[in-house]
């Protein structure tokens, strides 16, 4: 037992937890003038734990925190205030100096060219960082926290108003007015079919624009509308046979275009050549998707059961034995066709199919003229007046 617990000692060490290398940092305090600030609570946090300490009549403080790690430190005090908590990044023995201020408030009042405005959207930033945020009350007003004494930036938006931006210096107590004017700008949507090499320009499409009211789109494949500025919208574009596609734009303070790509509802169609045929012999199916473009490879059924798939140019020959009704469907990609329906009968039922057809014309003939005896127009007579001319011809022609 004593010799098994020797060995097992070892491993059982190797698994307890393993102690990370703590640094420390020493934190001094100063105010605006340089002046030290006791009695100061800091807290050190990083991933998976903290650390609290308070300052001495020094200002200084000694904090210990993993050595390598990313340490947010955060100051406590009644008399002064930090708008923002001090980072270190990757930890080490070092040193680090946290200004502090006295503490300040700012009231800001929003108003248009005629009244108050609510729920209009308030920035305060010192030196380029966010001191504070907020939206004003149904009289126009938003008052930050306590928040550091100095020169800020103060910035209001709302949706429909040109933003403004105004510079004010806090002390304990500041107060400001910010008037904001309204505005508008182009919302252009261009709708285009990718499907092409170059895509085309879509006319007719409906643009949903929520808020403001449906477009549609020029032979160009835009629709433009005025819309207010420093607002959030949503777009549904939709056209019969295409896919709907909804969108969230958000139009500042200039004109804005957004292209939108429309695509057709992807669908098989498959259309035999001949929708009568003659049994025993066959018939051509081609199979098209959605852009009527050759599909290979579309696996063809005939009646439930599979007859082949269509080759490169997307038909597929199939053979009709018996007479009558069969039903072809297509299907590829998880695409299925509607089905179509043809009718075989058999050759006795056939009816040739003339390639054209002749018109029977009666024509009048003229009366022959007779050309020997017995033939009307030509006598016995006649004969023998022309034998006698003859044989008087001959005679004279030898004298």
């Amino acid at each position: 037992m004593v010799l098994l617990l020797l060995l097992v000692s070892p491993a059982t060490a190797v698994v307890t937890t393993e102690t990370a290398e703590m640094v420390t940092v020493t934190v001094s305090v100063e105010n605006q003038d340089g002046e030290v600030v006791r009695n100061a609570e800091l807290t050190a946090t990083w991933e998976n734990g903290s650390n609290a300490v308070t300052t001495a009549s020094n200002g200084k403080a000694f904090v210990d925190v993993p050595k390598g790690t990313n340490v947010t430190l955060s100051f406590s005090h009644p008399d002064y205030i930090r708008n923002n908590p001090t980072v270190i990044k990757r930890a080490s023995e070092q040193s680090v100096t946290i200004p502090v201020y006295q503490r300040g408030q700012l009231s800001v009042t929003v108003a248009d060219e005629t009244a108050p405005v609510a729920n209009a959207n308030v920035i305060l930033r010192k030196d380029g960082r966010i001191a504070a945020t907020g939206t004003t009350n149904d009289s126009g007003v938003f008052s930050s926290a306590d928040i550091e004494q100095g020169l800020y930036t103060v910035s209001v938006v709302k949706p429909g108003y040109y933003r403004n931006t105004k510079t004010v210096r806090v002390d304990e107590s500041a107060e400001t007015r910010v008037v904001i004017e309204r505005g508008t700008a182009t919302l252009t949507v261009a709708v285009r079919d990718p499907h092409f090499s170059s895509p085309r320009p879509l006319s007719n499409a409906t643009v949903t624009i929520k808020s403001i009211g449906q477009f549609q789109t020029l032979a160009n494949g835009q629709a433009g509308v005025s819309v207010p500025v420093n607002t959030h919208f949503s777009i549904a574009v939709t056209k019969e046979e295409y896919d709907t596609v909804t969108e969230t734009v958000r139009v500042r303070e200039s004109n804005r275009r957004v292209n939108v790509s429309l695509s057709r509802t992807p669908s098989l169609t498959v259309n035999p050549l001949n929708r009568r045929v003659v049994a025993g012999e066959s018939v051509i199916v081609e199979v098209t998707d959605e852009y009527n473009e050759s599909v290979e490879g579309a696996t063809v059924l005939l009646d439930d059961e599979s007859v082949g798939t269509t080759g490169e140019d997307g038909q597929l020959t199939v053979s009709i034995d018996d007479p009558g009704d069969y039903t072809f469907v297509a299907s590829t990609n998880g695409q299925e066709s509607s089905p179509v329906t043809i009718e075989a009968i058999s050759g006795e039922d056939a009816t040739p199919t003339a390639t054209a057809t002749a018109t029977e014309t009666t024509t009048e003939s003229p009366t022959p003229t007779e050309t020997g005896v017995g033939s009307p127009g030509f006598t016995l007579l006649s004969a023998l007046l022309a034998l006698v001319s003859g044989i008087a011809l001959l005679a004279l022609r030898r004298q």
